[in-house]
């Protein structure tokens, strides 16, 4: 596993500041530009991250309350990307991931997904979560996962769209 020597808490919170950029290479394709993730704050000693996510409609179950599909994914974006800084430059996957349901999320609600590594070895990542509801501080959901640590380096698109290696 190859850790970048530039891991910092400064460094953290500039790389997840990128969440929140509009022009950001993360927001470009796939799921997370839907779910518009907000970068909360992060604790590098700790190894965790808070992402914001405010509910919108099309996220919605026949009853009007959050799908939980989404509240699940919510769980695995900010599962990965704590994930992703702390294996720097290996990508990373999900091998599973278990959530509990605790209380329904409402329309109007914006839910704060709080994510810690408990271990980290040379390929096997375990975390847990929580998420909370902003409005009375509500737990919602609470989740543990498992991830991989792959044998293969992350490149992203830069401005030029050539591949850069992170």
């Amino acid at each position: 596993m190859i850790i970048s020597e530039n891991l910092s808490q400064k460094n953290m919170e500039a790389w997840f500041s990128q969440i929140s950029a509009p022009d950001s290479f993360l927001k470009k394709k796939g799921v997370l530009p839907l779910l518009n993730p907000t970068f909360k704050e992060c604790s590098f000693e700790k190894k965790e991250l808070t992402l914001a996510f405010k509910v919108m409609d099309w996220e919605l179950n026949p009853e009007g309350g959050l799908h939980g599909g989404m509240i699940v994914s919510g769980f695995d974006i900010t599962f990965g990307l704590l994930c992703h800084y702390f294996s720097q430059p290996n990508m990373v996957c999900t091998v599973n991931l278990s959530t509990t349901f605790i209380q329904p999320v409402l329309p109007s609600d914006t839910v704060e997904y709080h994510a810690r590594i408990i271990s980290q070895g040379k390929n096997v990542v375990a975390m847990t979560g929580e998420a909370q509801l902003k409005r009375g501080n509500i737990l919602a959901a609470t989740a543990s996962t498992t991830f991989m640590i792959l044998n293969k380096i992350l490149e992203i698109p830069n401005e030029n769209d050539s591949l850069v290696k992170i």
